[in-house]
């Protein structure tokens, strides 16, 4: 596995900044309106879901890890791959491979081995009282 850098001290205060920019929500019960629910084993603050936009934030601290040559250093690599990864799944949709229209898995409806050539039956539960069940 590999091992995360701590991020030093003098970063974490900037960290703070920038949560309470984008917090949204006041009087949240999670975070007690900080916006931040703690600092875990790596010295990174873990901002609230509930009252943070977490888009925006991420956004935010990814531009100033790449403003920040320290930090690029520490952790450019990490926001690097995320980016080739979706570079990768934003391909066009005409170069993937699709199944042809109106395959099996396209359609909706009854499948293989399911009651499909019979009209459906009613309950005994749902028929009128005194009517006579007929065998399906």
């Amino acid at each position: 596995m590999e091992e995360i850098p701590r991020l030093p001290d003098q970063y974490l205060e900037k960290a703070r900044e920038m949560v309470a920019r984008h917090k949204a929500k006041k009087n949240c019960k999670r975070c007690y309106d900080r916006g931040w629910l703690g600092v875990d084993q790596h010295n990174l603050l873990i901002p609230c879901a509930k009252c943070v936009a977490g888009d925006a934030l991420l956004a935010e601290w990814r531009q100033f890890v790449r403003d920040t040559p320290e930090l690029s250093q520490l952790y450019g690599d990490y926001f690097e791959q995320e980016e080739e990864q979706k570079d990768q799944e934003q391909t066009p949709q005409s170069s993937r491979l699709t199944s042809p229209p109106g395959s099996s898995s396209d359609r909706p409806g009854p499948r293989a081995g399911s009651a499909a050539g019979r009209p459906p039956t009613r309950s005994h539960l749902t028929q009128a009282p005194g009517a006579r069940r007929t065998p399906g």
